[in-house]
């Protein structure tokens, strides 16, 4: 099974676990033929505390979403009149993707998405009747049929239609499948969702819900919306995927409400390489858009962020160096990468000069640098390097080192 499988996990840019793709671990899974992502970054980043998109700048993220090959992009018009009209200058701009208008369940948002004119509406909604008794004084069957009516106002009004009962969760599965049915067999919505709004829920939870709930309206796409509290949102959408869900919910970056949502990246590159699902994502243009993002929203991401963080292809430590060196002489780097930069357009490989740093590492840096040194001087240098490394916490730059080399040298 594996062997047979081995263009899935080992390819010119990537060498991953064959063990992914044992008959014992993929036993369970439900697969789609392809997973859609639909991309929130223009409604959840704003969302986000200290971030706030202008009206240029939402209409440059959204192309670039669209360049990137999302199959939709979430916008929330009635936020403030600036929304609005960044949500008709996008709709203006003839993507390929699907224009989705955020809305509640009220029908004047329903008709400021259709005077927008948006491809359809996201219809946000309690999800579980503790908080609609809790916070609006609603029954169950008040609740479930406020969200149908809805739902149908959109659909009469020619809209593409996903529902989005949030914090769903927590609601008992008797409701939930009430609620479903009703969403699909009454108002005839085109997709539903499930959403983990605070991200406590296991990943193999994820699979049951989500299985669940396709057998309940097994011809209705389901979708997956999720936070990151719990670091566990991309996780949660490829549980999702597992268990048969069509589409997940992701922004770029992991940007959204608190600790932030699936990030557009880690999902696209996860359910690509370890699910073998086709997702529509140019990978290459990943990294391109993951630094837009940042340059627009001031939002800078740590360097140990997963797949577009700047740390994932730099090496300080020598030893690991002198492997990756013996890699790259095999022809095969990836036996020491995740997968090679060029998947996702980053930029190469690169190593540093840090208190890890190795007599080779040190060597191979040098002569990138245009600099050869005898083996008593490297020695010195390579300690000295590792001293001043140690004095400033953290790695030093070429200059530093320059000046290093050129006292070892005039002291021998």
């Amino acid at each position: 099974m594996v062997e047979e499988h081995k263009d899935k996990w080992f390819t010119d840019k990537y060498w991953l676990t064959p063990y992914n793709w044992l008959d014992e671990v993929r036993n369970g899974f439900r697969l789609p033929k392809r997973v859609m992502i639909h991309e929130v970054t223009l409604r959840e980043a704003d969302q986000q505390p200290f971030i706030g998109l202008k009206l240029d700048e939402k209409i440059r993220i959204a192309q670039a979403l669209d360049e990137l090959g999302v199959w939709s992009i979430e916008i929330a018009p009635g936020i403030s009149d600036e929304d609005e009209k960044a949500t008709k200058e996008i709709a203006k701009l003839g993507l390929n993707c699907k224009l989705i208008a955020f809305v509640s369940w009220r029908k004047e948002d329903v008709d400021r998405a259709v005077s927008c004119d948006v491809d359809g509406v996201i219809v946000d909604f309690v999800g579980n009747p503790w908080q609609a008794q809790t916070f609006w004084g609603m029954g169950e069957d008040e609740q479930i049929q406020r969200a149908v009516d809805q739902i149908t106002y959109a659909k009469n009004h020619g809209l593409f239609t996903i529902a989005l009962p949030w914090d769903n969760y927590k609601a008992p599965l008797n409701f939930l499948e009430k609620m479903y049915k009703r969403l699909v067999n009454e108002a005839h919505v085109d997709h539903v969702s499930i959403s983990e709004t605070f991200g406590f829920a296991l990943p193999w939870t994820t699979v049951h819900l989500v299985k669940k709930v396709k057998s309940w309206i097994p011809n209705t796409p389901l979708h997956k919306h999720g936070h990151n509290d719990f670091g566990l949102a991309t996780a949660d959408m490829l549980a999702a995927v597992c268990g048969g869900a069509e589409a997940v919910h992701t922004t770029m970056c992991g940007l959204g409400e608190r600790t932030g949502n699936a990030a557009t990246e880690e999902a696209a590159v996860a359910v690509e390489l370890l699910l073998g699902v086709d997702t529509g994502i140019n990978l290459e243009k990943l990294h391109y858009t993951a630094e837009l993002v940042q340059d627009v929203t001031k939002f800078r991401c740590a360097p140990n962020k997963p797949i577009i963080g700047s740390n994932i292809f730099t090496t300080a430590s020598g030893w690991i160096a002198w492997m990756q060196q013996k890699a790259e002489a095999a022809d095969q780097i990836t036996g020491m990468l995740p997968f090679k930069p060029e998947l996702i357009g980053a930029p190469p490989r690169r190593w540093v000069f840090g208190k890890g740093a190795g007599r080779e590492l040190v060597k191979a840096k040098l002569q990138e640098m245009g600099i050869t040194l005898t083996d008593d001087q490297l020695t010195s240098v390579t300690e000295r390097i590792k001293r001043e490394c140690i004095i400033r916490k953290g790695e030093i730059k070429e200059r530093d080192v320059k000046k290093i080399v050129d006292e070892i040298i005039k002291s021998k």
